[in-house]
């Protein structure tokens, strides 16, 4: 995303931060790829999901894809860029080919869709969507000029384990060393981002119900086991 960071000498050299598309199975951690990406950039994140776009009345759900994208443009104007977050794309981008019989408000609202993407360059936007079924997203919509990088985000490997664990400790009292984080990481082999969030959070409320301080390990050794019965 070095695009972004490096605005002006990107456009000399007609280069442009990439609309991204995170796809896999739930809970792998994709929004929270989504959250950290605009971290680094330092932009304001506008999130929505699939289900809040989505309207039964006829051309809202186009005008609401509409209005995001407005209020992006405001935002990247005034804070230099802007990362636009969708979960649930293929609820918004779901693919036409093969569906005659397809909902016209559908069409409205994926031709809405893609005549941003196209405008999100000009605007400094970074698109990200996340999806658990890629195959399903509008063969026009994900194609290069509109989404640039496709990325399959599947379980996390140990060292990615240990990284979700010390993010979701971060702002909570804890006594957890860099050797306890190896150490429940690889006790916690196919768990994947949302499980280690709930295991945290689970650690967490064993403290309260001890009256303690602040986490220790037995603490979320207990919740593992828990989890795990």
């Amino acid at each position: 995303l070095k695009p972004s960071q490096q605005p002006e000498k990107a456009a000399k050299l007609g280069v442009n931060a990439p609309n991204i598309v995170f796809y896999g199975p739930p809970g792998t951690g994709k929004t929270f790829l989504a959250t950290a990406l605009a971290g680094e950039l330092a932009y304001p994140f506008v999130k929505l999901s699939g289900a809040d776009i989505q309207s039964k009345w006829i051309n809202e759900s186009a005008q609401k894809v509409n209005d995001l994208f407005r209020e992006a443009r405001d935002v990247a104007a005034e804070h230099g860029g802007a990362v636009v977050f969708i979960d649930e794309l293929d609820s918004v981008l779901n693919n036409r080919d093969g569906h005659a019989n397809a909902h016209a408000e559908d069409a409205k609202v994926v031709n809405e869709f893609l005549a941003h993407l196209e405008d999100t360059e000009e605007n400094n936007i970074v698109f990200i969507g996340a999806t658990n079924r890629i195959d399903s997203l509008d063969d026009a919509g994900i194609r290069s000029g509109r989404i640039d990088k496709k990325v399959q985000i599947g379980p996390p490997d140990q060292a990615g384990r240990k990284a979700i664990l010390r993010a979701q400790l971060a702002g909570r009292q804890h006594h957890l060393s860099d050797d306890h984080l190896v150490r429940i990481a690889a006790r916690t082999e196919g768990f994947v981002a949302a499980d280690l969030e709930l295991l945290v959070r689970s650690a967490a409320k064993r403290v309260l119900a001890r009256d303690g301080e602040a986490i220790a390990i037995r603490d979320v050794l207990r919740a593992l086991e828990q989890l795990r019965s």
